[in-house]
C-alpha cells in the first residue's frame, strides 16, 4: 500500500485529463480489532469496562492497560530467551489517534495507581528532604541525600531522563496522553533527535547508559528501566516514524503501533463511571501491589530483577513463532523487517508482563502467557503491515496537499517555476523543493507540464510551467 497513489492506466477525459484527480494520501485499510480476550482477565475485564464507559478506540484501550502494566512489572523481572539473553520486560508503545478521541480520559484511568505511587513517594521525599535540611553541616556529611520521587515524565530529554534516574527512582515511565509535545519537542529536535532515540533504545536493550555531566566528568547508569507509552495525532506520529535518521538507529523497531478507527460520531451518552466498577477497583489493586511491593535494589541503587525462564510449552511455542518471523521477513514482513527481527522478544517481554499480572510471586514464564502475547503479537505485525506504506512518503502527500491548496486559492489556469518559488507557500520556496512537490501532484493529475515557453511570467517565457485543474 503506497501513501501517494498512482494510476497511469486511468482513462482520460475528453479534455486530456483523466477523469478523477487521485488523493494525495491513500485511505488506510480498517484496522484489525484490538485482542482484548488476549489480554490477562484483570487487564481485560477493565479495557471492556474503560471502552464501554469512555467510547475511545479499542487499541487506545487496550495499549494504555499494556503499558501500565510493563511500568508497573519492569522492575521486577527480566525475561531469558530460549538462546540465553535476558531481556526487560519494559515495554515502549504508540498509540495514533486524532484530537478528541479521549486519550486523557483513557490515560487516567490507566494510570490511576499509578500516578497514586508517585504522589505517596512525593510526599515521603518531601518528608525526607526537609529532616535532610534540619541537620547541621555535620550530620548531612554523614547523610545520604534524599533521592527525588518522579515516576511519570511526559516530555523529558534523554539527558533529563538520566538525570532523574540517576538521582531518583530506578523505574519510571515516560507516558503522555499529548505525545506530539514529546514527538516534536526539544529532545527530538534535528541536533538532539539521534541522541535521543539512541538513549530510549538503549534503556529498552537494558544496557547501560553513559550520563555526562559538564563539569563531573562522565557515568555510567546500570540497573535502570524505562517504560513508554506516547499518544498522538497522525500528521505527528507519522512524520516521526518517517524520519530516516531515527529509523535507521533502530529505535523504531522497538516501538509497538496501534492506529484505532475514529469512534467520533457514535459516542451517545453513558451514565457509568469506568473507576466505580469491579473491574476498576481489581486493576487498582494489582498493580498497586506490584508498584508498591519490594523493588529488588542494590547498595548503589540499582535494579536487580529476577530472571524469569521459558520453559515448556512456552519455550516451544516461542521457537516455532520466532522461526515462523525469520521465514517471512525475506517475504510478508520484508517492509517491516526491524521489527520483524525484534517480534519475538517483542514478544517474551509481553508474555513476562502477563504472568506477573497474573501471578506476581511467579518465577518462569507461563505458557498461556505466552499464547496470549502471541495473539498481540499478531495484531502489531499487522499495525506495522498496514502503516507501512503511509509512513515513508507521508511528509512529501503533505507538502502536496499546502501546494494544492494554494494553488486553489490562487486560482488561475497556469503556475510557473518562478512564480511558486518567490510566492508559493513559504516553507517550500525552493527550485527543487518545488519542483519534486509538483511532480507528485502531476503524478495525481493535478496538474500537468505545459511546453517550454508556452507561459509568461513578469513578460518573459518560462522553461517550466504547468496547467493546473481547477
Amino acid at each position: 500500500m503506497n501513501a501517494v497513489l498512482q494510476n497511469p492506466m486511468q482513462a482520460p477525459s475528453t479534455d486530456g485529463w483523466p477523469d478523477d484527480a487521485l488523493p494525495l494520501v491513500a485511505e488506510l485499510e480498517p484496522s484489525a480489532p484490538f485482542p482484548m480476550d488476549a489480554l490477562p482477565s484483570v487487564l481485560a475485564d477493565y479495557a471492556k469496562v474503560i471502552q464501554r464507559c469512555t467510547q475511545a478506540p479499542d487499541a487506545l484501550v487496550g495499549n494504555s492497560l499494556l503499558a501500565a502494566a510493563s511500568l508497573a512489572v519492569q522492575p521486577h523481572a527480566n525475561v531469558v530467551l530460549p538462546h540465553g539473553a535476558s531481556v526487560p520486560t519494559s515495554l515502549y508503545i504508540v498509540s495514533v489517534a486524532e484530537s478528541g478521541e479521549r486519550k486523557s480520559a483513557v490515560d487516567r484511568l490507566a494510570l490511576y495507581a499509578h500516578a497514586t505511587f508517585e504522589k505517596v513517594k512525593s510526599d515521603e521525599a518531601r518528608e525526607a528532604l526537609e529532616q535532610f535540611a534540619r541537620l547541621d553541616k555535620k550530620a548531612k556529611e554523614t547523610e545520604t541525600m534524599p533521592r527525588e520521587a518522579v515516576f511519570l515524565a511526559s516530555d523529558p530529554t534523554v539527558e533529563g531522563l538520566c538525570k532523574l534516574l540517576s538521582a531518583g527512582m530506578p523505574s519510571i515511565g515516560v507516558f503522555s496522553a499529548e505525545g506530539g509535545r514529546f514527538l516534536g519537542g526539544h529532545g527530538m529536535t534535528d541536533e538532539a533527535a539521534l541522541r535521543t532515540a539512541a538513549g530510549l533504545s538503549l534503556f529498552w536493550d537494558g544496557a547501560a547508559v553513559d550520563r555526562v555531566r559538564a563539569g563531573d566528568g562522565a557515568t555510567k547508569l546500570y540497573g535502570r528501566r524505562v517504560a513508554l507509552h506516547l499518544m498522538a495525532q497522525p500528521k505527528a506520529t507519522f512524520q516521526w516514524l518517517s524520519n530516516p535518521v531515527l529509523k535507521d538507529q533502530g529505535l523504531f523497531s522497538r516501538c509497538l503501533v496501534g492506529y484505532p478507527q475514529s469512534t467520533a460520531g457514535t459516542r451517545m451518552f453513558r451514565n457509568e463511571k469506568a473507576d466505580e466498577t469491579p473491574a476498576a477497583a481489581a486493576y487498582v489493586k494489582r498493580m498497586t501491589e506490584l508498584l508498591s511491593g519490594k523493588w529488588p535494589i542494590n547498595e548503589f541503587h540499582e535494579l536487580q530483577p529476577m530472571h524469569m525462564g521459558i520453559g515448556g510449552g512456552a519455550r516451544s511455542l516461542w521457537i516455532e513463532t520466532h522461526d515462523q518471523i525469520e521465514k517471512a521477513i525475506a517475504g510478508d514482513l520484508r517492509s517491516v523487517r526491524g521489527l520483524a527481527s525484534k517480534a519475538a522478544e517483542h514478544m517474551a517481554r509481553i508474555a513476562g508482563v502477563f504472568t506477573l499480572i497474573d501471578n506476581p510471586s511467579s518465577s518462569g514464564v507461563s505458557e498461556q502467557a505466552m499464547q496470549q502475547a502471541a495473539v498481540l503479537l499478531e495484531f502489531y505485525l499487522g499495525e506495522a503491515l498496514r502503516l507501512s506504506g503511509v509512513q515513508p512518503q507521508h511528509e512529501k502527500a503533505d507538502q502536496a496537499s499546502v501546494l494544492w491548496g494554494w494553488l486553489a486559492q490562487r486560482g488561475g489556469k497556469h503556475v510557473t517555476l518562478p512564480e511558486l518559488a518567490r510566492f508559493g507557500p513559504a516553507r517550500l520556496r525552493k527550485a527543487e523543493t518545488m519542483r519534486s512537490v509538483m511532480d507528485v501532484l502531476t503524478d495525481h493529475y493535478m496538474v500537468r507540464k505545459v511546453p517550454d515557453g508556452a507561459v509568461e511570467f513578469e513578460g518573459k517565457a518560462r522553461r517550466e510551467a504547468w496547467e493546473v485543474r481547477l
